[in-house]
């Protein structure tokens, strides 16, 4: 392409230069003003020309640009700058440049019912018949028109909204338009918004162009109905024939490769009121939108309810387009699918662009709703997330802290957590806000008795409260009374926990208990942490039977049990960082020597009672070339009353071996 020179003033123009920057295509962009300027960040590729031009200046101005015919110039100025698109078309045809003009789109049926104007001079000497506070939302251009048509009574009850630009409110005095009814801000401007500035001056007209999506019309006529007040529509000068902004810039990009820009914006809790101004401008300016069917149901743009990468792909493949936006409920920072999404994109192309724009969480909303602070606070999700694993991790952070905020599924998880609080003796409360920011919005507070009969539907954000938290144990300490006990071997308490400690667990580890019996060093090692991950091996039913019912009693679901026999068992288990191994079978060499292959550093204790263990332990050792090795041998009395005495009740001695291969 030689040569691009985008008009600019409109939201178009704003976003079809910078998607020529985002691919770096240097071009120029013309605004009317310096706050038009302003409103277009530095970038290489663009250069900015500021302050209007007639045809004749046009001409020069495009020659001296060196644009040729196989150039191309945007004409994105407003609808209603009727002037500047003839001078623009005219020069172009002149000089033979091709021409593209960018049209609004929008739905005028939308205004349906409110009186329309050919012109701002009919509009204003209509408004000459009313009696009650003005908005004037068409812009500072037009104020002159007015002031001249209406009278000085209807002026002095007039409010305009216009740019914060020094030309704007240069033109508002001159119109003689009090300053305390000048509203100078910047949109884009929601119903929302709208409607409150209606009610903040008493607004009974609201005067506006038919200025079609992007420039907020349907935001306007949406506030007028929602208040009850009439909207005043002054029609555009003439049904122009143009394209879109998205058809534009194909045009622009139809000998290039694009670059596409994909936006995961997190959209809040849902309601329209909770969108980031961000968030609101990336969907705007999108060609698609992706997400969940409850989050896009209320957008007008081209979507897709798809939420999962490997539906989304396939879509950006095949219809390529240029600034598609992927949506998730909440903040994407928080219990959300961002970061594997951003994983796939950037697997599948590297050469893409991805914003990602943060969200309100229901968290954040709930705390607010209710007075408090979650900085203070344990968090967690339950939703999707809703095993007994997870459900323990939550009643732990329950149990030993005052505050915990937790996502949930519906009321079902409600009733899951009531019925474990109960189960676990913690008495507090439980905050249940339901289909936060909507209109059946609930919030409610129940104890956990209360909490069992909870059926709201809908989505859900819970705070529990638990005003007497226990203290956690710095060490936590699995006694021998606290196991159920059977015949099958078991693990004493004190070899057990020297044991444990001679393993050097990290959270996030993952253990190998090989020779489970009644399963007490997995419990004790799992219970230092919901993190750890634990596998019991183990060949004996019985002994299977009776691990599932000692984790079932430890409510301690980070641990699995794998019936079988060791090495034979480990196919497909992932591999450990640490291994306890309390019976092998005579199979000792067998298990290291597999485990070996698989992996490097990983940790062993090993006990040993009889000779021959102690001798295969030390053999295993050499073989292997074992690193930091310890041996300790262990001895406990315990003391049993017999009458009047206490006597030393001896275990049988135990050798532990701790060494890294």
């Amino acid at each position: 392409m030689t040569g691009c020179i985008v008009f600019s003033g409109t939201t178009e123009g704003r976003i079809l230069s910078d998607a020529l920057s985002a691919h770096g295509i240097k071009h120029i962009v013309c605004v009317a003003g310096t706050y038009g300027e302003d409103m277009m960040e530095d970038d290489p590729a663009r250069t900015v020309h500021v302050g209007r031009m007639d045809e004749g200046q046009m001409k020069e101005f495009f020659s001296s640009n060196k644009i040729t015919e196989e150039g191309i110039i945007i004409d994105a100025t407003h609808p209603y700058a009727s002037e500047v698109t003839a001078n623009i078309k005219s020069a172009c045809e002149e000089l033979n440049l091709k021409y593209v003009r960018v049209v609004r789109s929008g739905d005028e049926s939308a205004a349906e019912g409110f009186p329309k104007y050919a012109n701002a001079a009919d509009c204003a000497k209509e408004l000459n018949k009313t009696d009650s506070n003005i908005l004037l939302t068409t812009g500072s251009k037009e104020l002159g028109t007015y002031a001249e048509n209406v009278s000085k009574e209807v002026l002095d009850r007039t409010y305009v909204r216009v740019l914060p630009s020094i030309e704007s409110l240069e033109l508002c005095e001159k119109a003689g338009i009090e300053k305390s009814h000048i509203i100078a801000m910047h949109g884009p401007f929601s119903a929302e918004m709208n409607e409150a500035l209606i009610r903040q001056y008493s607004i009974k007209h609201l005067v506006t162009k038919e200025s079609g999506a992007s420039g907020g019309f349907e935001e306007k006529i949406l506030a007028a109905r929602n208040e009850g007040i009439t909207a005043h529509i002054i029609e555009r000068p003439s049904k122009e024939e143009g394209v879109s902004v998205e058809a534009a810039l194909s045009m622009m990009l139809a000998d290039m490769d694009p670059k596409m820009n994909i936006t995961i914006a997190g959209l809040g809790m849902g309601s329209e009121g909770n969108l980031t101004l961000d968030a609101h401008m990336a969907i705007k300016d999108s060609d698609v939108i992706f997400g969940a069917e409850r989050l896009i149901a209320g957008f007008d743009k081209k979507k897709y309810p798809l939420y999962l990468a490997k539906d989304i792909i396939p879509v950006l493949e095949s219809e390529k387009p240029l600034r598609p936006v992927i949506l998730y409920s909440g903040d994407v920072s928080f219990y959300s699918g961002t970061r594997k999404m951003i994983a796939a994109l950037k697997d599948w192309r590297e050469d893409i662009n991805i914003r990602v724009l943060p969200g309100i969480s229901s968290i954040s909303y709930l705390a607010s709703k209710i007075g408090t602070s979650y900085d203070d606070a344990k968090l967690f999700s339950l939703h999707g997330h809703d095993s007994d694993e997870d459900l323990a991790k939550l009643i732990d952070l329950i149990k030993y802290n005052s505050k915990v905020f937790t996502l949930l599924s519906g009321a079902k998880d409600i009733h899951k957590i009531a019925e474990a609080m109960i189960a676990s003796g913690i008495t507090g409360s439980i905050t249940a806000g339901n289909n936060l920011s909507y209109d059946d919005e609930s919030v409610i507070t129940m104890s956990s008795d209360e909490a069992l009969a909870y059926d709201n539907a809908g989505i859900t954000t819970a705070f529990i409260s638990n005003p007497a938290p226990a203290r956690k144990p710095l060490i936590n300490v699995i006694k021998d009374s606290d196991m159920i006990r059977t015949d099958v071997p078991m693990t004493k308490e004190c070899i057990r926990h020297e044991s444990i400690i001679r393993l050097e667990l990290c959270e996030g580890d993952v253990l190998y208990d090989v020779g489970g019996g009644t399963g007490s060093v997995s419990i004790e090692a799992a219970s230092l942490s919901r993190d750890l991950k634990v596998y019991t091996f183990e060949k004996k039913p019985e002994a299977v039977k009776l691990i599932k019912e000692n984790i079932k009693k430890a409510g301690l679901y980070n641990i699995e049990v794998i019936e079988g026999n060791a090495p034979d068992t480990f196919e497909g288990i992932t591999s450990p960082d640490k291994v306890f191994i309390g019976g092998s079978e005579g199979r000792l060499s067998e298990i290291i020597a597999k485990l070996s292959e698989r992996k490097k550093g990983i940790r062993y204790v090993v006990n040993a009672v009889s000779l021959e263990t102690i001798d295969e332990v030390k053999k295993v050792m050499k073989d292997f070339e074992a690193a930091d090795e310890e041996i300790i041998q262990i001895s406990v009395s315990g003391v049993r009353k017999a009458g009047e005495h206490h006597l030393l009740s001896a275990q049988n001695p135990v050798w532990i071996f701790s060494f890294t291969i």
